[in-house]
């Protein structure tokens, strides 16, 4: 609490990355990203409550861990990679008050892909907005001139070249550039009646906090490289990742059929053809040294035993793999609390996908 209103932080960290699959849950520094934004919470002693909006079990099971709560999952319905900030935050919003009947003044949002915040900046976010009441107040870094929009340019269909603002026709030195500055993830502070009122995340008076050291957005793999050089340098120290908390992936169960092999009519498994990516995948895996079992439902619904075709077909189509299991039972689908496909298994041990997707 800060000067009587209550602060709820919220989390946002859905499961659906398209840059790189579960990019919340990657290792950096020896645990997972989302880890460090908990540590983070966990040293503002003036949070009423922190929250993760997820739409995935293996990020509730990491916030969990690291000592953040999830008590609603996130619906469908706002899962997408176009669904913007203020329609997640109401709802986090509005279903932790129904969960724990508290009415809260003031949101704060962080979120994970900013692991080079400090606490202080959080908390120097969230008294500006309560000292000055103001409507909101965000953290930003200051943009490079070298990219200032009056500098930018155009391209058009027939590669016709021109300003994109034709005001930049007249900028011939840098000083007559106006100083911009770009939103770096670091903290949102935000008032309930402009986020559940206005629908807005900055509102009519809001207030800028500029922060001066360097932040990463990560979104790739090298935005990770260039994060971890950042905290050697600050001389934080890469943790040795648990086994209790560390969510990468160290045993596999992958299907055959569809995933290995092509599928085929009648279930005539000799005709099959290997999927030649997933392999590569699965051998990547392999090698990063997750235990891979194979399992497979193959003669299950029929009784024809399928051992000798399919040991015969995983050696020759090069698949490495640790056990091969018989038995799993045919069904239309399989509902699985740690669903999970190769592309973000691969993610999860903070492998590249071998076939640069």
């Amino acid at each position: 609490m800060i000067d009587n209103q209550r602060i709820l932080v919220v989390v946002p960290a859905r499961g659906g990355s398209k840059g790189i699959p579960m990019k919340n849950l990657l290792p950096v520094a020896g645990k997972p990203l989302l880890a460090h934004t908990a540590a983070v919470v966990a040293a503002l002693d003036w949070v009423d409550r922190a929250v993760v909006s997820t739409d995935h079990l293996l990020i509730r099971e990491c916030a969990l861990e690291h000592g953040l709560g999830v008590p609603f999952m996130r619906p469908p319905e706002l899962s997408g990679d176009r669904i913007g900030d203020v329609d997640v935050l109401c709802h986090a919003l509005e279903a932790t008050e129904a969960d724990d009947g508290t009415r809260y003044d003031v949101v704060v949002m962080l979120q994970p892909t900013s692991p080079l915040r400090r606490p202080e900046q959080v908390t120097e976010t969230a008294n500006v907005l309560v000292d000055e009441g103001l409507d909101a107040a965000w953290t930003v870094s200051a943009s490079d001139l070298k990219h200032h929009p009056l500098k930018a340019l155009s391209v058009g269909a027939d590669g016709e070249l021109d300003y994109y603002d034709p005001a930049g026709s007249g900028i011939v030195a840098r000083q007559q550039l106006k100083p911009l500055y770009h939103r770096n993830g670091v903290a949102y502070a935000v008032r309930r009646d402009t986020l559940l009122a206005d629908r807005s995340l900055m509102g009519a008076h809001s207030k800028a906090v500029v922060i001066d050291d360097a932040q990463v957005s990560i979104d790739t793999l090298d935005d990770v490289a260039r994060v971890e050089a950042i905290l050697a340098e600050r001389d934080v120290p890469a943790e040795q990742p648990s086994t209790s908390a560390d969510p990468r992936p160290r045993r596999l169960v992958i299907d055959i059929d569809g995933v290995i092999a092509a599928a085929v009519p009648d279930l005539d498994y000799d005709r099959a053809e290997p999927i030649e990516d997933n392999i590569r995948r699965i051998n990547a895996l392999h090698e990063a040294g997750c235990h891979i079992v194979l399992f497979t439902a193959r003669g299950s619904g029929t009784g024809k035993d399928w051992q000798a075709v399919t040991s015969s077909q995983m050696d020759k189509w090069g698949v490495r793999y640790h056990e091969l299991r018989f038995g799993k039972p045919p069904a239309d689908y399989y509902i699985d609390d740690r669903l999970l496909t190769l592309h973000q298994a691969l993610a999860l041990c903070g492998l590249p996908d071998p076939l640069g997707h």
